[in-house]
């Protein structure tokens, strides 16, 4: 039998327990302190506060999801012969550093995250370091042996989490304070170097659209493309600062990180409208949440962001018992690459690919998050005619670097105005750039 402490950066003591038995399977229990002192404050949709222990399923699928595939990952598994499936064995030992708030820790270990003081808890990186680091992300190379991702975050791309300064400089959290960094520092794909870009401007044409994103800006820094992210789940308030307790939709809707897409999965177990409803349902206004979460997905299917799976989906965990929604992260227009599917993340109706989608389609995936049956007609035109209006207005001074997401765009709008008949006039788009200037990057 293995048992690890539960903590999230907030308590004072362990929220609850991990628990593998000797048939392997796993159990969680709340702490009965944390029952009473929590506030209402649950580590998952999937998790809620009870007395009782939660079995293997929730259990395996919750923890599994945090931990990270990257090579620190296999080289535990390696070192200590442990199996990917073994979740508690590996936490165990990378439990210290999950993403986020929580960690998982074994018995004898202390609190490893506290909130971290800007002036006190950080050393700063001088350019030459910085450039080194992007240097051996870029070229695969080991980061060098004084310099240790302090905040691993999941996902397939080279990544280093930073912590931002006053004074502009980035940092590294001090070795044993503990402390959260603020920025997550990231490579694109190697096959497809202008991801960084593509990703910034998608971010910031979202925001451009009244949506709640995080923020991020491309860069480039010893001759690579980078990106660096602002991470949403920290807040820095008086020089402190302090990790949110955030899950994402894979988590909340029981479903291990190999289901965050729908294809993946079977009836009842599978990223699909009716979990993302539930999930919805919880929320602190779930009819807001409903809107906001429509607009979101209509963006997505119009400039072409298919990778919008349940782990690119996320919830805030709040004192009091408050559930809130994530803004929205990882936007990429992978439809412009040529080396994704065009499958979608989760169905829309029926429909799996874009060019499926028809008018009781989109009516459907309406009804199925939640909104009303007798709203949703109106709710989804109004929601779609805005937003084609906003991005045609923008897109006509996309930069010429981005002529392929005009174009997809051009498409994808014709095609939501034609079965949704908004009767939207478009301009004509064609293998050249229609717009200049006035687009400025962030």
């Amino acid at each position: 039998m293995l048992i690890l402490q539960v903590w999230l950066e907030a308590s004072e003591s362990p929220i609850g327990f991990l628990v593998k038995g000797d048939d392997a399977d796993l159990s969680f229990t709340y702490d009965p302190h944390w029952l009473v002192a929590a506030n209402g404050h649950l580590l998952s949709l999937s998790l809620p506060l009870r007395e009782e222990p939660f079995g293997d399923v929730p259990v395996r699928a919750w923890f599994g999801n945090l931990l990270h595939e990257n090579n620190q990952l296999e080289a535990t598994m390696a070192r200590h012969g442990l199996e990917r499936s073994d979740i508690a064995g590996l936490l165990e030992h990378l439990g210290g550093d999950c993403a986020g708030a929580v960690s998982v820790l074994a018995l004898d270990r202390p609190p490893v995250k506290r909130p971290g003081t800007l002036a006190e808890d950080y050393d700063p990186l001088d350019d030459k370091s910085f450039a080194e680091i992007v240097e051996r992300l870029a070229s695969g190379k080991p980061l060098p042996e004084e310099v240790r991702d302090p905040s691993p975050v999941a996902g397939v791309r080279r990544k280093i989490s930073l912590a931002a300064l006053p004074d502009g400089r980035f940092a590294l959290p001090r070795q044993g304070t503990g402390a959260p960094t603020t920025h997550i520092l990231k490579l694109p794909d190697r096959n497809y170097l202008h991801e960084a870009r593509d990703e910034a401007f998608l971010t910031e044409l979202a925001a451009k659209c009244g949506l709640s994103v995080g923020t991020c800006v491309a860069d480039e820094i010893a001759g690579h493309e980078i990106i660096l992210i602002g991470r949403f789940d920290r807040t820095v308030e008086d020089g402190k600062v302090y990790r949110s307790h955030v899950e994402d939709f894979a988590q909340a809707c029981e479903l291990p990180a190999e289901l965050k897409y729908e294809r993946r999965g079977e009836p009842g177990r599978r990223f699909d409208a009716a979990n993302i409803g539930r999930v919805l349902e919880a929320i602190d206004q779930p009819a807001l949440a409903r809107g906001t979460f429509l607009r979101m997905t209509l963006f997505n299917l119009l400039l072409g962001n298919n990778d919008n799976h349940a782990k690119n989906n996320g919830l805030f965990h709040r004192p009091g018992g408050s559930v809130q929604l994530a803004p929205f992260y990882d936007l990429t227009p992978v439809q412009t690459t040529g080396k994704y599917t065009d499958e979608l993340a989760f169905n829309i109706g029926t429909a799996n690919r874009f060019d499926a989608i028809t008018a009781d389609d989109l009516l459907a995936f309406c009804i199925a998050i939640g909104i009303p049956q007798t709203s949703a007609p109106a709710l989804l035109k109004s929601a779609a005619g805005a937003l084609i209006d906003s991005v045609e207005d923008l897109s006509a001074h996309f930069p010429k670097a981005i002529f392929a997401l005009d174009r997809l765009f051009g498409q994808t709008a014709g095609h939501l105005n034609d079965v949704l008949g908004l009767g939207k006039v478009l301009r004509e788009r064609d293998a050249h750039v229609t717009g200049g200037g006035g687009w400025a990057l962030s």
